[in-house]
């Protein structure tokens, strides 16, 4: 199954999701992953919410969601969520996980939050790592009683390390995986190498490419077209071949300060051979201008669509 998430699509965000839906079948994608259920219905109307479900069956389209971002640490982080359960957010976790279920939906992905919860949150990433845990043990029964499960993504914040460990505390059955190898770069790791990580748990593949090069201090991320970056995707596809893919053209250019020795004294351990190959990617780009044009994302789309599709 190849599909695309709907903010990749041309004027995606704009979109209503019965368009959206039109929109990938025009494209001749087999599923359409929306980035809320908001994006299906804004008032999250049941009525609303199975006319899409009953559209998409009719284009033969898988569906799937994005949960949002969910992080008791942080309330602010999941505000969309805590609106929906009326002020609560393990309220508004079970009436979307509910809701997702009554349409078919039951692999929604999840983030803890953004690149800057790691390192400048004030309450320590530990923290927030931990009650993050706690909740989602808490809602175990929830996931089983409903056959739903929730997939941490591979996100800019976190390691796959830690994504791995909080799977295997809260439970394989109801907590899975999306791998999204650009983002692991910036922890410094390997995308291949990441891949065998969370490959036993991955039940999602999010698609884009990118390069590293150097700068003043560091290196930082850029995104570039489907096969001209530094993500083995021929190595790394034959790792999880029950996964569900997903375009996402991505849109950050994340840095990562590697020779500030504060910087990496709160950065987590990374293996010195993965530190090493993320360094010769960035070595390999050498001093060469980034020829991509980084604010138009959806210009990757088409030789995403030519490399992926049949």
């Amino acid at each position: 199954m190849i599909g695309i998430i709907k903010s990749s699509l041309p004027d995606g965000r704009s979109l209503a999701a019965v368009e959206a839906l039109q929109a990938a079948s025009q494209l001749g994608l087999q599923g359409l992953l929306f980035n809320s259920l908001f994006d299906i219905s804004p008032t999250l109307d049941p009525a609303e919410l199975h006319a899409v479900r009953q559209e998409a069956d009719r284009l033969g389209l898988e569906i799937s969601s994005m949960l949002g971002i969910v992080n008791p640490a942080l309330p602010a982080r999941s505000q969309p969520i805590i609106d929906a359960g009326a002020g609560d957010l393990e309220a508004g976790v079970r009436r979307l996980v509910e809701l997702a279920a009554g349409i078919g939906i039951h692999d929604m992905f999840f983030l803890i939050g953004m690149i800057e919860d790691r390192f400048e949150a004030p309450v320590s990433w530990q923290a927030q790592f931990d009650r993050v845990t706690e909740m989602l043990a808490r809602r175990a029964p929830l996931l089983r009683q409903h056959g739903s499960k929730l997939l941490l993504k591979t996100h800019e914040e976190i390691t796959t390390p830690e994504v791995v460990a909080l799977v295997e505390k809260v439970g394989p059955d109801v907590l899975g995986i999306a791998f999204d190898p650009v983002n692991v770069l910036c922890r410094l790791e390997d995308p291949v190498a990441a891949a065998r990580r969370v490959a036993p748990y991955a039940a999602q593949l999010y698609v884009d490419d990118a390069v590293v090069r150097f700068q003043e201090n560091g290196i930082r991320r850029f995104l570039a077209p489907l096969g001209e970056g530094f993500v083995d995707w021929d190595a790394i596809l034959p790792l999880m071949p029950d996964a569900k893919v997903w375009i996402e053209m991505h849109a950050g250019q994340f840095a990562m300060p590697v020779f500030d020795s504060d910087w990496l004294r709160m950065q987590p351990e990374v293996a010195l051979n993965e530190f090493a190959a993320v360094l010769a990617m960035a070595a390999k780009f050498g001093a060469q201008k980034v020829p991509w044009d980084q604010a138009d994302r959806v210009a990757r789309l088409p030789q995403a669509l030519r490399r992926l599709l049949p």
